[in-house]
């Protein structure tokens, strides 16, 4: 027999545990026997919960039979229903965090809350997959998860948040700004005009291949990244000025296109007009931009499935910004477009470190 539901303010309390004048005392759940229990909270906690798993214990697996508790599955349930909306996912992220949360369901989700242990957690994130990038993905979706469960009072803490952290070693290369130079001065004009947009900017792939002129006015690039249309909604206007100048009026040529990085194609059929996504035959589509970017880096012999990819363009155009610009970690994660902070010091990581200007002032009298 438990005690009664925990106010609100007594959240996370063992049951049977009550507050008295300025210390705390038991009830017993049968008797109803009320003992003293002294003013250390942490010594009352530790007690109350050793009494309760001797004398609750019985009447909790017997009931459990009867009447089953909450399981993983129903967290999942109220992620899905409260939390989840709020995030408000790109589509892509979306699709990618549901797949977690399926395999989570389904390997995990009968899993009783009231029983359940670090040790259950962690062996679940080593077994559902080998790679430790995947393993720290499980670790924070089921975090979220369990967060629920603790807010709905059906676990007193969250176990998964315990398990260990798998630190995720990047493999591939980063791209230095030596080797941008390098792939550039072999790059078709239009690749050049790409890169450039995307190292001034920090603009994905996909943004880069819709830019289109009439977005580029009195020094300013008004666009709304693709990946963040219909969730964050972010709208970004950045400002290029002299380089965006100079960057657009070598995109001008003479073939006509409403796109800044265009090209005619070398021949064009039906089917290549109706490409999904493409609004005009001179646009460049993003696997376009990628294949163009590897050939020429290929060209430079930087070669491998870990050499550096169109995408690393953003992460170098980013650390730039810190290195030349001295900007920050905020400032950076906004152009980028990043919904948190902790996603933009991906980016940022592996390149050198900006210098610290520390003016000490110090005046030693001998």
């Amino acid at each position: 027999m438990m005690g009664r539901a925990r106010s609100k303010s007594r959240a996370g309390w063992p049951d049977n545990l009550y507050p008295n004048r300025d210390g705390f005392k038991y009830r017993h759940p049968v008797t109803k026997k009320e003992t003293w229990m002294g003013k250390d909270k942490a010594k009352a906690f530790a007690a109350a919960r050793k009494l309760n798993a001797l004398l609750v214990q019985g009447a909790d697996l017997a009931a459990r039979v009867l009447d089953p508790g909450k399981t993983v599955a129903d967290a999942i349930v109220v992620f899905k229903t409260d939390d989840m909306p709020a995030r408000n996912w790109a589509p892509k992220t979306a699709e990618n965090y549901n797949s977690v949360i399926n395999r989570i369901k389904n390997g995990f989700g009968d899993r009783d809350l009231a029983t359940l242990t670090v040790q259950d957690c962690a062996s679940f994130i080593r077994t559902v997959t080998e790679s430790t990038r995947s393993r720290q993905q499980f670790r924070l979706v089921l975090g979220w998860i369990l967060t629920c469960g603790v807010e709905e009072g059906w676990l007193e803490n969250n176990p998964a948040l315990v398990t260990r952290r798998y630190d995720h070693k990047r493999q591939r290369q980063r791209l230095t700004y030596e080797l941008y130079t390098k792939v550039w001065n072999v790059a078709p004009a239009w690749l050049q005009v790409a890169m450039d947009l995307s190292l001034l900017t920090l603009l994905r792939r996909e943004d880069v291949s819709y830019a289109k002129f009439a977005e580029y006015r009195d020094g300013f690039l008004w666009i709304v990244p693709g990946k963040t249309e219909g969730s964050t909604g972010v709208r970004l206007k950045i400002r290029l000025g002299k380089s965006g100048d100079e960057l657009v009026a070598r995109a001008r040529d003479n073939v006509l296109s409403p796109f800044i990085v265009h090209k005619l194609p070398e021949r064009t059929t039906a089917k290549q007009k109706r490409a999904e996504g493409r609004e005009h035959h001179t646009q460049l589509m993003p696997d376009q931009i990628t294949r163009g970017f590897q050939e020429a880096r290929d060209m430079v012999g930087v070669k491998g499935k870990h050499a550096p990819s169109f995408h690393e363009i953003r992460s170098l155009g980013a650390a730039l910004l810190r290195q030349q610009r001295g900007w920050s970690e905020e400032q950076v994660q906004a152009l980028l477009a990043h919904s948190d902070v902790d996603m933009t010091r991906v980016y940022l990581e592996d390149h050198e470190q900006p210098w610290t200007e520390v003016d000490v002032g110090l005046v030693l009298e001998r």
